[in-house]
């Protein structure tokens, strides 16, 4: 069969972002390495708010143990010191790293449950360790630690779930290639592997992922070796080719991308962006396991559900982090989260699921309740970020025509327009019956 996509930049801006992955809305991203054996970080704050000067030293992400072990004094290298010794090099953890409490299907079953439809691992964070049997490392989970293919594993039991199976690789950093620690943003600049020797080693690591798992979604991070980018023509070329349904990410630092990313506070959109993309922070303050967080670090359910409903309003999805410990296994209060979310989507997963955005994302009611909106072909739905206090319920800034019913049930509500808003009526038994959010459907007549 003739390729339909050619390795130039014009001819790749042909492929449509795949309909599964726009109606998808949410999926899990999964990090899981040496860094999950010490599970330690400070946690300082979300991204975005915390000053980037302080960042790097007290790094609330606990995968940036490596770099934050570097910078000697940090909170990180203290309590490597004291816990494992100052000889301890990072290397080490790979004899710690056993998963011997892994169960692939019990993790896809948790994702499902909890209402995922996509799951993205990280195949080689920053650390440069590699959860598959690579050929262009022995720096691996085959070679090292567990001795599996942590990757082929988790591919087989995600899709025998019914997910789709998607794949991370930190292309920009591998700490196994430099020596200096990042301290500053400034710093990427230069800190980092420039070499064409490294652009080599991920071109054929990212194509040996191809061939291997034939992943949904490419998601890259850090950027890509500035030698090395012409080569993304080819690979993504080579990619679409093999699979017209995949998807990649926009962290590559080249003008090609199917969707865009955003990381706890930055590059959030506000408003309808008009483009696809997709947002992505932990339950925590951390993507990988951080034993120092609590529940107050934590969503809790109901905010997860509002992040979920708050992103899709706005033409986006929810790529949720969970962070395993080293033996395979994920933490109560993250598994809580999870099921939580799941329940929520057993009952209105139809305003979410196969959504598009309606006409505007966002609403008050008069009381300051927040509103967010979606939508499916004549019926949109609205879905108030709590349940409102009375059977009246002003809403301002929009007018409504057609019929009214309430989600859960199907009743049909009174409702009258008025100078500032509409005004509709939803009986406290109906008010009851909800949980965490109201949702009405409108049915445009």
């Amino acid at each position: 069969m003739k390729p339909r996509y050619n390795p130039t930049w014009e001819s790749l801006k042909e492929h449509a972002l795949p309909k599964w992955f726009d109606e998808a809305k949410f999926g899990i991203f999964i990090h899981w390495g040496l860094y999950s054996v010490p599970g330690w970080a400070t946690p300082t704050g979300e991204l975005g708010k915390v000053s980037m000067d302080v960042w790097f030293f007290q790094n609330p992400y606990a995968e940036w143990y490596e770099n934050s072990l570097r910078i000697k004094g940090s909170p990180t290298w203290e309590y490597h010191v004291k816990t494992y010794g100052e000889n301890f090099e990072y290397d080490r953890f790979t004899d710690l790293f056993t998963a011997e409490r892994w169960n692939p299907y019990e993790w896809a079953d948790l994702f499902k449950k909890a209402g995922a439809k996509y799951v993205i691992p990280t195949t080689k964070h920053h650390d440069g360790f590699c959860l598959w049997g690579t050929r262009y490392t022995d720096f691996n989970a085959v070679k090292k630690g567990p001795r599996r293919d942590l990757i082929r594993e988790l591919a087989k039991a995600v899709r025998d779930t019914g997910l789709r199976f998607g794949v991370y690789y930190s292309g920009g950093l591998d700490w196994r290639f430099t020596t200096e620690p990042i301290r500053y943003p400034e710093d990427f600049s230069y800190i980092r592997p420039h070499t064409y020797e490294y652009a080599d080693y991920t071109y054929k690591q990212v194509m040996e992922l191809i061939d291997l798992y034939l992943p949904d979604i490419l998601w890259n991070d850090m950027g890509w070796p500035e030698k090395g980018k012409e080569d993304l023509k080819y690979l993504f070329a080579y990619y679409y080719n093999k699979h017209p349904e995949g998807a990649v990410n926009d962290r590559w630092g080249v003008p090609h991308w199917d969707f865009k990313t955003a990381e706890y506070h930055v590059n959030y959109p506000e408003d309808l962006p008009g483009y696809k993309w997709e947002f992505t922070r932990g339950i925590g303050l951390s993507f990988g396991y951080n034993q120092n967080e609590g529940p107050e670090h934590m969503l809790s359910v109901e905010q997860l559900v509002y992040t979920l409903v708050d992103v899709v309003s706005k033409g986006g999805n929810l790529l949720l982090n969970v962070g395993p410990k080293g033996d395979g296994t994920i933490p109560d209060l993250q598994k809580e989260r999870l099921l939580g979310l799941g329940k929520w989507l057993e009952k209105y997963g139809d305003v979410i699921y196969g959504s598009s955005v309606w006409r505007k994302c966002c609403a008050k009611t008069k009381d300051g309740m927040e509103i967010r909106f979606t939508r499916k072909n004549n019926r949109y739905f609205i879905i108030f970020l709590g349940i409102p206090d009375g059977e009246k319920v002003a809403i301002r800034d929009i007018t409504l025509s057609g019929a009214v019913r309430h989600f859960l049930t199907g009743e049909r509500l009174k409702f009258h327009n008025t100078e500032e808003g509409v005004e509709i009526i939803v009986p406290r038994k109906l008010l009851e019956t909800d949980s965490i959010t109201l949702v009405l459907e409108v049915v445009e007549e």
